[in-house]
């Protein structure tokens, strides 16, 4: 994944460029990723997507509870 700093949002030619190379971008502000761009194919229905991200970030959140409970001892104490 390539990156773009938000004062190249200012360039819609670069932006659309970068987007058609690399697919997807990943927005940096003062060197910390802010924000995500992705290239959407013919006819991929965009809410579809953002739905699907949304599904894996909420598993990832789960992931990493699960992974904290396991580390401090919570789920020993259950057994």
């Amino acid at each position: 994944m390539d990156y773009l700093a938000v004062k190249d949002l200012k360039a819609p030619r670069l932006v659309r460029e970068k987007l058609a190379a690399e697919g997807d971008l990943m927005v940096m502000n003062n060197g910390k990723p802010m924000a995500l761009m992705l290239h959407l194919a013919e006819g991929e229905n965009p809410q579809e997507l953002l739905d699907a991200i949304q599904s894996a970030r909420a598993r990832l959140a789960l992931v990493r509870l699960r992974e904290q409970a396991r580390k401090s001892g919570v789920v020993r104490m259950r057994q």
